[in-house]
């Protein structure tokens, strides 16, 4: 139908006819049930839509718990049943690492040739103190102390943490315990035709033997005892017999179970219990040295080396 221009007359209304009204019913009623149809399907894809969303969201899976065959409640443990964390015991006769029944393994030491340069020197000791470590940690554990990583110098150093080194002519090394130091210096070690073997394996045991005093708690209470001797020579001079002559035992010790084993052979024990050491005020005098060293050789445990228990004519 035509739409009429403005400009002109329109025509009089009259109602259309009967059969064009049912036509357009019918229209509006298809329309009307399209438009519902249409509306119950967006629905229905709106809703399949979603579900394919969750369905990808669901896809990663989640890794299965783990099978278990019974139910375990977590507890917290109580102070007396924590594992109790290593620390050093101030004793010197009463410490731990001398207590009878502290055992120290069979340890095999594959090492460098020794040789006469710094390079080799140094080469040697950074393979012998994870041998002694591998003798010495054992102990430690088994009487709860802790375990200290140690350091080797072997520069020829004017000073150290613990003020200035002993003259070349008392000491071919010495330790530090501020910063748990070996030092071995250099020119030491090349005097007198240069190193040895027996020599080098005693010497970086004994001074090893003051870092297991240092991790013990020994060293410490050395130093606390060094303090309340309050000048007095003897006292001074005895505890520093005591503590060197353990070191003696504990060098001793380590080189029995370790000789006859990689590079370290049967031969050494010999030589050691052979050797001699000149009197010393502060180290202890050549038969009590030999009667240390010889213990530590015979040792069935670290209570053989408690020379802070000992008679005084044993640290003479």
């Amino acid at each position: 139908m035509e739409r009429p221009d403005d400009s002109g007359d329109r025509p009089a209304w009259a109602p259309p006819a009967e059969d064009h009204r049912e036509q357009r019913s019918t229209v509006w009623i298809t329309v009307v049930l399209f438009a519902v149809f249409m509306a119950v399907m967006l629905v229905v894809a709106v809703l399949v839509v979603g579900g394919m969303k969750e369905s990808k969201a669901g896809a990663v899976q989640s890794r299965p718990p783990t099978p278990t065959t019974t139910s375990v409640t977590p507890v917290t443990p109580s102070p007396s049943s924590r594992p109790e964390v290593p620390t050093r015991k101030y004793e010197t006769a009463a410490n731990p690492i001398v207590a009878p029944g502290a055992t120290m393994p069979k340890v095999t030491c594959d090492l460098p040739r020794l040789r006469g340069t710094k390079e080799q020197l140094e080469a040697f000791y950074l393979a012998l103190i994870p041998c002694l470590e591998r003798a010495w940690h054992p102990v430690l554990t088994q009487v709860g102390e802790p375990r200290i990583p140690v350091t080797v110098n072997a520069e020829d150093v004017k000073n150290t943490a613990c003020g200035p080194p002993p003259p070349p002519e008392e000491a071919l090394g010495f330790y530090c315990g501020e910063g748990a130091t070996i030092f071995v210096p250099l020119p030491r070690q090349l005097a007198d035709g240069g190193p040895d073997l027996l020599t080098q394996l005693f010497l970086l045991a004994h001074e090893y033997g003051h870092h297991v005093q240092e991790q013990s708690g020994i060293l410490s209470k050395h130093d606390m005892l060094y303090g309340e001797a309050d000048g007095d020579r003897a006292k001074i001079l005895d505890l520093s017999r005591r503590l060197e002559l353990q070191a003696d035992c504990f060098g001793a010790m380590f080189l029995a179970n370790a000789a006859g084993r990689g590079s370290i052979g049967a031969g050494m024990v010999t030589q050691l219990r052979q050797s001699t050491f000149e009197d010393s005020d502060t180290h202890g005098s050549s038969k009590s040295s030999a009667l240390w060293r010889k213990r530590g050789l015979n040792a069935k445990d670290t209570s053989a080396c408690n020379t802070f228990a000992a008679p005084a004519n044993e640290v003479s």
